[in-house]
């Protein structure tokens, strides 16, 4: 495992550094919107921007590599990444704010599809899977980490701003600098929602439950926590924490969902998280210091239900799938989580108009018991036959990523005759 890591160490290494920028962006940028008079709609707003992004990089990267290939194009968004980083302070303006998103959408996005294409070229089918564990697992260890660094300045100051670009900016050197070869450039994505459809309704609906859900609790959980009253250091422990239940939990239910129908573990993982939400929408009513380890357990068991739970549709479309189908798949599953994504921003922060901050979580509860209401309606009326031999193995992974992450799966590599 160790000798399989060495010729990809500086690939993983600028990995580490990009998304320790991106994890405190990640937090950092909804506080300060609000800090310079944003309303939560317009909060939101330029989070759906940043999602939308996210799907325009994984459709448009592949022609940039294909044009000047892998360790050029890191450098080209990379660069970009770190000087639009340097604008936000510059240009505290709603509009402004939309379009500098939006870039950091498409480029954050295409830097993981070059690092995916990259670590899927250097491994094999023997130690593919173990590679995109360890990458899988640095992705979320880097961006908790991200977000510890708020706890460093004011958001309402140039510092952060800067330390951010700081380290994207420090994310180019050790490619730059690889004596490793670059890879052949990926295939352009392929997008194709019906053949999810025609897989799996509930995989495919669930991917659209997950997108309003997390969308919403990126781009306005950091205003949630502010206006009630968590310090910086509490915020971000609570975002940590969320991000953090996501990472434990991932494996076990996924282990769970491979050896029992995984409808039925949806099913119970959208209704306990509907039960952690409403949890959040009462506590700060009868918890006087609800912004210490309160807020930060029940954020680690929300992020253990709502985090798990695209992987679990992921794997439950590519069940009886043909490894043919497995990167169109999974790819129309991630832009389906990115549109509606941007999507659950702006209608959490309805909720949020009409309820406060609370109403953040009460649009996430309405989401998750609807979501659970569908798969309950689904399994009475279409039985599965259960067999474990025609089931997909789960394979962590992470909503953070681009496409090409799904290419490195092993799976990808079965030759059928």
């Amino acid at each position: 495992m160790l000798r399989a890591l060495v010729p990809i160490s500086a690939l993983l290494l600028s990995n580490a550094f990009l998304l320790l920028g991106h994890g405190l962006l990640l937090t950092l940028l909804p506080i300060a919107a609000s800090s310079a008079g944003f309303s939560d709609t317009q909060v939101a707003l330029t989070g759906s921007a940043y999602f939308l992004g996210f799907v325009s990089g994984c459709l448009a990267t592949p022609y940039m590599l294909k044009r000047v290939g892998h360790i050029r194009s890191f450098a080209v968004l990379a660069t970009c990444y770190s000087v639009v980083i340097l604008i936000f302070p510059l240009l505290p303006e709603f509009y402004s704010w939309m379009i500098l998103r939006f870039f950091i959408g498409v480029a954050i996005s295409g830097l993981y599809m070059i690092i995916e294409s990259w670590l899927n070229g250097s491994s094999d089918a023997k130690n593919r899977g173990s590679i995109l564990s360890v990458y899988t697992t640095l992705n979320f260890v880097m961006v908790m980490s991200g977000q510890q660094l708020l706890n460093l300045g004011n958001t309402q100051d140039w510092m952060l701003f800067g330390l951010a670009a700081v380290f994207v900016s420090i994310a180019i050197i050790p490619v730059s600098l690889t004596l490793s070869a670059a890879p052949a450039a990926i295939h352009q994505v392929k997008v194709n929602i019906f053949k999810v459809w025609q897989h799996s309704h509930i995989a495919l609906i669930g991917a659209v439950v997950t997108g309003l859900v997390t969308g919403a609790f990126w781009s306005l959980a950091p205003i949630y926590a502010k206006d009630n009253g968590f310090e910086s250091s509490q915020l971000a422990a609570f975002v940590s924490a969320t991000v953090l239940g996501g990472a434990c939990f991932q494996l076990p239910l996924g282990k769970v969902s491979d050896r029992f129908d995984r409808r039925t573990v949806l099913m119970y993982l959208a209704l306990a998280g509907a039960a952690v939400s409403l949890l959040f929408v009462g506590l700060p009513y009868v918890v006087t210091t609800f912004g210490g380890w309160p807020a930060a357990i029940s954020a680690f068991f929300w992020g253990g239900t709502c985090m798990t739970l695209y992987a679990i549709c992921l794997a439950h479309a590519n069940d009886n799938a043909t490894s043919e189908d497995f990167v169109e798949i999974s790819s129309a599953m991630l832009i389906t989580l990115g549109l509606s994504s941007a999507i659950g921003a702006p209608l959490a922060s309805l909720a949020m108009s009409l309820m406060g901050a609370n109403g953040l979580y009460a649009f996430t509860s309405v989401c998750l018991i609807t979501f659970f209401i569908i798969v309950v309606l689904r399994r009475r009326s279409h039985e599965l036959p259960f067999d474990l031999e025609t089931k997909d193995n789960f394979r962590a992974v992470t909503e953070m990523t681009g496409p090409a992450a799904f290419e490195m799966d092993p799976r990808t590599d079965v030759e059928h005759k």
